[in-house]
């Protein structure tokens, strides 16, 4: 088809149907994100869990992930990111089922949050392959930030669908809900997929000569490697800030003498969580007019900058800590989609699945360095009630973007129009 010709509206229709498809199954398959975060009290008391074994719990869903993500991920440079993403819903069957039916202590509960996150790691960046590897160039890269706003969506409403479900079905139905969930994802997928094939210009010849866990060349591709590391420092950045926003935000409140928070504190931090989402689209969108590499890089700064000033604004009023917290957020969210979109932007022919596996495992490393560095600096500043101990945290999580910014230099000054 000519530049100049009109789409035809079958191939409008297809589209349409397969980023819708695929959108509505990522946030299905986030549905099993948050049960056991939104029951951890009940069922600690429940089965008298001690603090570690339900923090490990808790790691199990991330432990799986990590697991699973090199194999899962990487083999979508061989076979269809269809049957992946399949088997990674069935997973998520299990996972949600099983610790609905048989969980019963902390090693049935490990177990079957451990398939969860194995569940994760086969569909979302399986999804993302899915949508990628049948649109036209262009279209990929600008689909990759709704795709990701996603995640954040569906993990949101799991904290919403898991109390909703456990106040009507007792603690096992928010289980039954994630696993519902995961069906739901597989059967959208292969709706919003039917007759629309992989795009022709996918070559899968470099995949077929290297064996799937051989990550070799993506770490030889410099500008793969600095959009990988430039996400582990975001990552920390983003999962640092949104562990530690409900504790700073019953600090702040606190502080200042007012009285019990009731449900102010989660309402807040479920509203700052929300709304920054949509800065990762309009970030990405400017990355299609400009240099990408740049436009993090500017970001990023700006993203550190206004975290160290977060705690200074909030010693104000609640009011004020809540602002800058939502323009922290946003800052934070803002170079997302474009990292994402950079990194399927430089993976070379044949190793875009690779590309996506190392830069997923290495986001989950800095994802779970970031609240842990958080806690550290507050453990060291003198606990969660000291003001000293929050400026620490906050210049922690803010040294995220500092990596961000650090890595992302090393990525080539190239076009994003043209990517």
């Amino acid at each position: 088809m000519s530049p100049g010709a009109p789409l035809r509206p079958d191939l409008v229709d297809r589209t349409a149907r397969l980023v819708a498809g695929t959108l509505a199954a990522e946030v299905c398959a986030m549905a099993g994100y948050a049960p056991f975060a939104s029951l951890l009290v009940e069922l600690s008391r429940l089965w008298r869990l001690d603090p570690a074994h339900a923090g490990w719990i808790s790691s199990a869903y991330l432990i799986g992930y990590a697991l699973a993500v090199p194999m899962l991920v990487g083999m979508t440079d061989r076979v269809d990111a269809r049957a992946i993403y399949v088997a990674g819903s069935a997973l998520g069957v299990i996972g949600g089922a099983g610790f609905a039916w048989f969980a019963h202590g902390f090693f049935s509960a490990f177990i079957f949050r451990a398939i969860a996150g194995m569940a994760l790691a086969g569909t979302y960046m399986p999804g993302l392959r899915i949508l990628t590897e049948r649109l036209a160039p262009r279209a990929r890269i600008r689909s990759v930030p709704y795709y990701t706003a996603m995640f954040g969506v569906g993990a949101s409403l799991s904290f919403w669908i898991s109390g909703w479900a456990a106040q009507r079905c007792g603690w096992s139905g928010a289980f039954w809900a994630g696993a519902i969930g995961s069906a739901a994802a597989g059967a959208l997928v292969l709706l919003g997929t039917v007759a629309i094939p992989r795009a022709p210009d996918l070559d899968g010849a470099p995949a077929a000569a290297r064996h799937p866990l051989d990550f070799r060349p993506v770490l030889r591709n410099r500008a793969a490697l600095a959009y990988v590391l430039a996400y582990g420092g975001h990552s920390l950045e983003l999962f640092g800030f949104r562990a530690w926003l409900p504790a700073y935000l019953l600090f702040a409140w606190t502080r200042l003498g007012n009285g019990p928070p009731g449900s102010r504190i989660t309402d807040w931090a479920m509203v700052i969580t929300v709304t920054s989402l949509p800065a990762s689209i309009i970030g990405a969108e400017v990355a299609m007019r400009r240099s990408r590499s740049r436009l993090i890089r500017l970001v990023a700064g700006a993203s550190a900058l206004i975290g160290l000033c977060t705690v200074v604004v909030g010693r104000l009023s609640f009011a004020a800590a809540v602002t800058a917290l939502f323009a922290y957020a946003a800052a934070i969210s803002a170079d997302s989609g474009a990292l994402t979109a950079g990194a399927v932007a430089v993976a070379r022919p044949g190793e875009q699945g690779a590309t996506l596996a190392v830069y997923s495992l290495v986001g989950f490393v800095g994802g779970a360095l970031g609240p842990l560095g958080a806690g550290v600096a507050l453990g060291l500043g003198g606990g969660l009630s000291a003001l000293t101990a929050w400026y620490l945290a906050f210049a922690a999580v803010a040294g995220g973007s500092i990596v961000a910014a650090v890595a992302i230099s090393f990525a080539p000054l190239t076009s994003s129009v043209s990517a």
